[in-house]
């Protein structure tokens, strides 16, 4: 039990949910018309600026002794990589922007940024559950996708709704976080990137 913890805890580590979602926007909206060129140069961009940039200055901050592990158990140990990690994908978001892809798209990046600010502060006073946050945001940038283009991927809510039940699980089966802690972070990552995606009415309204 504690292997398939620590396996679903690394294949859903936060650094990976913004390539995950860009993969899955890639894949099943309109964007999938786009060449398969340009969708790896996407992916690839993503995942450089959201999971191995920030991933390699954790690792640096491991071999210093700055920090424990990826997981960054310590809460003490997040504020500096979690300004790196929201640098990280603020430049992931002016790059989609440069490649002149949708507002809703740029705008779910923007969430996941107020998210994990948001999640920044909290850790100062309480640790939040990361792993959530980014499982949270990923289904709720799903949810807004589907409202925007009226489409009900009921099959993706439910997958979506499985790992999260089982990464939570896996969360407090490892002691890495309270019961409570695992709400907070998948319903704040879930609520701003929700709350981004009907930024896109407003910016179709102001146009």
């Amino acid at each position: 039990m504690r292997l398939f913890a620590n396996i679903i805890s690394c294949l859903f580590h936060p650094l990976l949910m913004v390539t995950y979602g860009i993969l899955l926007a890639l894949t099943f909206t309109y964007l999938a018309i786009y060449p398969p060129m340009m969708k790896a140069w996407l992916a690839t961009g993503a995942f450089l600026s959201t999971a191995i940039i920030p991933g390699a200055f954790i690792l640096l901050m491991i071999k210093n002794g700055a920090a424990v592990d990826m997981e960054l158990s310590d809460r003490h140990e997040r504020a500096v990589p979690y300004l790196i990690f929201i640098s990280s994908i603020l430049i992931c978001a002016f790059y989609m922007y440069k490649m002149m892809l949708p507002f809703w798209f740029v705008s779910l990046l923007l969430g996941a940024c107020v998210a994990l600010i948001i999640a920044l502060v909290i850790n100062f006073f309480w640790k939040i559950s990361a792993h959530m946050l980014g499982i949270g945001g990923l289904l709720g940038g799903i949810m807004g996708i589907a409202q925007i283009h009226m489409m009900n991927p009921y099959w993706a809510f439910i997958i979506v709704f499985i790992i999260a039940g089982l990464l939570g699980t896996s969360r407090i089966f490892l002691r890495k976080h309270t019961p409570m802690q695992v709400y907070a972070g998948f319903c704040l990552g879930f609520a701003c990137t929700f709350s981004a995606s009907l930024l896109n009415y407003l910016f179709l309204f102001m146009r």
